[in-house]
């Protein structure tokens, strides 16, 4: 690992809240300039967005570039010391702190950064685009290490008095500076938590450079992962009214009251219902709800064999909450939606050390590190 070097720079805390945006998985076009402050980060994430229109490739790449520009001319960010930094997150009932750092992509390479879910190779290529132009980063990778095996109590490293300080939603997110040195540290091996397209940008770019990466490692024990569900249409040569026949063949099948506490089970929403179905005996599950969604109801019901390219699966995140699936059902927008359990951290480690996969959008990691405090200028 190496400190946060002199080309890393730090927000300056009185533009704090001017300059972080909302999350780009749920803004969309309707999302006008006026909602957003003039300072914001979506000039850099998404200037489509924020100037309402579509760009070309060129014009959205060098509006990037001019605002990354703007920040540091105008002493919006700033040029960060030598010292590593903690991120502190906290809430009512929960509180997490990751150490922030750079980190070679060879580790990622070399599979001592293991992955979790399956790649889209052509996102992949459009963050390895982006970063070879733009040639700063902004979104750290969260990652986490098994805390079971190192003893390290982050806690104890950070100064008294954050540098920064503020409240996003219900969590508090803070940063402190430490003069702990944690180079020594050996993690041996780190998961990818929240980032996989991103750090596989990093991994395009040239490998035979030294090429370093911004990221926060966070403890395994402290993480949180949520259920990002699916909301689906029928394809066209379906018929609807066979699909409960249908999913008796795989999974026994119980209406439930929307009472009833549902996040306890497997659970669909489908024409004005809420099903818990349990998957039969005589198959196997695949270790998570969604994993089975994919396998049992997609491919072999529906014969959608592609969720991740496929437009008639929509990934919904948690942070758009349960009427909204059942919006799009009652709607007519979509036929069916999911109300899933969470995958498991532990069945996260199984995938990641033998180099399986999960479909994307598996794993919905809250509260998460915001974008947007530290900057890393990628070194040629």
């Amino acid at each position: 690992m190496k400190p946060l070097l002199p080309n890393t720079y730090v927000i300056n805390n009185k533009y704090l809240q001017s300059i972080l945006s909302p999350s780009t998985d749920i803004i969309d076009y309707n999302f006008t300039p006026d909602q957003i402050h003039k300072l914001n980060l979506l000039q850099i994430l998404r200037p489509d967005i924020y100037f309402n229109k579509r760009l070309s490739e060129e014009e959205f790449y060098d509006l990037s570039r001019n605002y990354y520009q703007k920040l540091i001319n105008d002493q919006i960010i700033y040029k960060s010391d030598t010292d590593y930094y903690l991120y502190r997150i906290d809430s009512e009932d929960h509180s997490q702190t990751g150490l922030i750092s750079l980190l070679n992509i060879q580790d990622y390479l070399n599979n001592n950064i293991k992955p979790h879910e399956k790649i889209l190779v052509s996102k992949g290529k459009e963050r390895a685009e982006q970063l070879s132009k733009v040639k700063f980063q902004l979104c750290p990778i969260y990652l986490f290490y098994d805390d079971q095996n190192i003893d390290l109590d982050l806690e104890i490293h950070h100064e008294k008095k954050p540098i920064i300080k503020f409240k996003s939603g219900k969590y508090v997110h803070s940063i402190y500076k430490t003069q702990s040195d944690f180079s020594s540290i050996n993690f041996k091996e780190l998961f990818v938590a929240d980032g996989h397209h991103r750090i596989e940008g990093f991994a395009q770019l040239d490998v035979k450079k030294d090429t370093k990466f911004m990221a926060i490692i966070f403890p395994k024990s402290k993480c949180s992962n949520l259920a990002y569900n699916r909301s689906v249409k029928f394809p066209d040569n379906y018929a609807k009214d066979n699909f409960l026949n249908d999913l008796q063949k795989y999974f026994v099948v119980d209406e439930l009251k929307y009472h009833e506490n549902i996040d306890r089970f497997f659970v669909i929403y489908f024409q004005g219902k809420f099903l818990k179905i349990d998957l039969k005996k005589d198959y196997t599950s695949l270790g998570a709800d969604c994993i089975d969604f994919g396998e049992f109801i997609l491919k072999e019901i529906l014969q959608i064999f592609d969720e991740t390219s496929d437009d008639r699966v929509e990934f919904v995140p948690p942070t758009l909450g349960t009427d909204y699936l059942i919006n799009q059902v009652d709607t007519g927008i979509t036929d069916l939606s999911t109300l899933m359990r969470p995958v498991s951290m532990d069945l996260v480690i199984d995938y990641s050390k033998n180099q399986k996969f999960m479909p994307p959008k598996a794993t919905w990691f809250e509260p998460k590190p915001l974008d947007g405090l530290f900057f890393y200028n990628i070194i040629d």
